[in-house]
């Protein structure tokens, strides 16, 4: 039996941790803007080369860009941090429909029967929209974070507030500009003359790390909106100072160090998008059908491992029957 316990140790390969790469599953910017898209890593990784992939199936996406690599492309380039566990992936000019995309975060293994470790995730680039902000935010615990919700002339006037929730059917409103502000958890104030209304909160937990909306109330039709991350971490030495706002180019060296993380990649899943946008069923097709692929494979592959075992384990016993 020595050869199906050899074939079993090929091919039952090791499936890469589920938490050992980190990152969002669904980040959206506008066309003609850059994004910073940080992709977290356990510490056995810290040595390891790292590297930015573009597709739709794992087996088959592109490498755009390696931290082993010399960083010539101006439309992507890769930046590893090993003292903070996290390595940075910046792209440029990023356009609507060559861009919009399923992309992987990924540290290359090397090792003989192990499959490079990865997380993969969706960028949608959209047009210019009438209420915009920042990707994603980060503050430390304790701390505070100022968010800009930015908006169209024609919104002026119009009631502002901030939405927790990846669901817009069912998130939760936090603060209104209609409404008394409070010095408490969160506190919002608008700024016509600038358009532009600025989110602040306060006291941050780990379990503050979420989605969350810009949304302008719009008597009529639905409201408009836009949706970005926030993700809370232990404080560090190197993180924001309190209040200061950290966009996404601003995020260098604002990780947190040693083997901690950020938490609440559970409830940033999968946001619904902007609040008039209807890409997100779309990008549900997109998922779906990626899922229903990598299941089949992966069934396929099973059954091949099955049927090979099968074969070797007959012609094992036909041969050792022979010396009997």
């Amino acid at each position: 039996m020595v050869p199906l316990l050899f074939l079993l140790h090929v091919f039952f390969i090791r499936l890469p941790g589920a938490d050992s790469v980190r990152t969002f599953r669904h980040l959206t910017t506008e066309s003609g803007e850059s994004l910073t898209i940080p992709c977290f890593y356990d510490q056995k990784y810290k040595d390891h080369v790292k590297y930015w992939c573009k597709g739709q199936l794992w087996s088959s996406c592109t490498i755009m860009a390696r931290t082993d690599s010399p960083q010539s492309s101006r439309k992507v380039s890769i930046t590893d941090y090993p003292a903070q566990l996290v390595f940075h992936v910046i792209m440029r000019n990023l356009k609507t429909s060559s861009d919009t995309a399923i992309y992987w975060c990924a540290v290359e293994i090397g090792g003989l029967g192990e499959m490079d470790d990865s997380q993969d995730l969706v960028i949608e680039v959209k047009d210019a929209r009438s209420v915009r902000t920042v990707s994603w935010v980060s503050a430390e615990r304790g701390g505070s974070v100022t968010i800009p919700c930015y908006y169209d002339q024609k919104y002026k006037h119009h009631v502002k507030y901030w939405c927790r929730g990846s669901n817009w059917n069912s998130c939760s409103s936090l603060a209104r500009s209609d409404s008394n502000q409070t010095a408490g958890k969160v506190s919002i104030s608008d700024d016509p003359a600038h358009l532009v209304f600025y989110v602040i909160m306060r006291n941050l937990q780990e379990n503050d790390s979420d989605t969350y909306w810009c949304a302008v109330e719009i008597h009529g039709p639905a409201d408009d909106g836009v949706y970005l991350q926030l993700i809370v971490m232990e404080a560090t030495a190197v993180s924001p100072k309190q209040g200061e706002l950290t966009t996404a180019l601003q995020q260098t060296e604002s990780f947190t160090s040693a083997t901690k993380h950020p938490t609440g990649w559970a409830v940033t899943m999968y946001p619904s998008g902007a609040l008039t946008s209807t890409t997100n069923e779309n990008l549900n097709t997109i998922q779906s059908s990626r899922d229903h692929t990598w299941h089949l494979l992966l069934h396929a592959a099973v059954g091949l491992v099955y049927l090979l075992c099968t074969g070797v384990a007959i012609i094992t016993w036909r041969n050792h029957s022979k010396f009997w």
